[in-house]
């Protein structure tokens, strides 16, 4: 018996606004966040929602995570990524995280704006975007997970979505079949808008991970005349 279609509409970027400028913050400076949580070994899903509580800090208003860092040995990267919050494109944002890395005393030593390329892979957990920021600083004890303003006014590139996946022919029995069902129908490029709320991969950097980060398209591709003038241009100057 199939199952029946998910009605659920789409989360709303505008809604998601409206309950953030109109809920009541917990916490006022960075000293009164809760620190709990290491930060993951491997990268682990979060999700900020409209039941997630909310900092106002330096004029922002946000949901936040917070994460305790390991013992500082060498510099590594944290990796960041995220989803589309609808399958169609034209109707999604994204969570486009702010890191900020404090010392032992609460006291802000860095804050990155993370920006988000897209990488798509056969598997949809994979596909995304992506972003990661460095902890090379020996005194950073803390690492806290916010949206800033600027965050919320920006847009991250888009490009072909996975909707190429479904055009091509899989075999019933093999093991990608079931993505084509799970893949965004949307096809093109898109500036998709950020929000405050989403789901959110993040932890200490993989191999497969920073594949996928240091692959990511960035933008739109520069258009150049192609390789044929290149090699025409090539050979009369020989």
């Amino acid at each position: 018996m199939l199952g029946g279609f998910d009605s659920t509409p789409p989360p709303s970027r505008d809604a998601a606004l409206r309950d953030l400028k109109d809920a009541t913050p917990c916490c006022h400076v960075w000293a009164d966040l809760p620190y709990h949580d290491a930060l993951p070994d491997e990268p682990r899903e979060f999700t900020l929602d409209n039941f997630s509580p909310i900092a106002d800090i330096d004029g922002d208003r946000t949901h936040f995570l917070t994460f305790v860092l390991p013992k500082f040995k060498q510099p590594y990267r944290v990796v960041f990524q995220t989803q589309p919050s609808a399958r169609h494109l034209g109707n999604s944002f994204l969570l486009a995280p702010t890191v900020t890395l404090l010392n032992a005393n609460y006291q802000p030593l860095s804050s990155t704006d993370v920006s988000l390329c897209v990488y798509i892979n056969w598997r949809p957990s994979m596909s995304g975007g992506f972003g990661a920021v460095k902890v090379d600083n020996p005194n950073a004890q803390y690492l806290v997970v916010t949206t800033s303003q600027k965050q919320l006014t920006s847009t991250t590139y888009w490009a072909q979505s996975p909707t190429s996946f479904s055009n091509v022919n899989v075999p019933s029995a093999s093991a990608f079949a079931s993505i084509r069902s799970a893949a965004p129908v949307t096809s093109g490029s898109f500036k998709v808008p950020h929000g405050p709320e989403g789901t959110l991969t993040l932890g200490k950097m993989t191999p497969a991970y920073a594949s996928a980060v240091d692959n990511g398209l960035c933008g739109k591709p520069t258009v150049g005349a192609g390789l044929l003038p290149e090699l025409r241009n090539a050979l009369q100057n020989r």
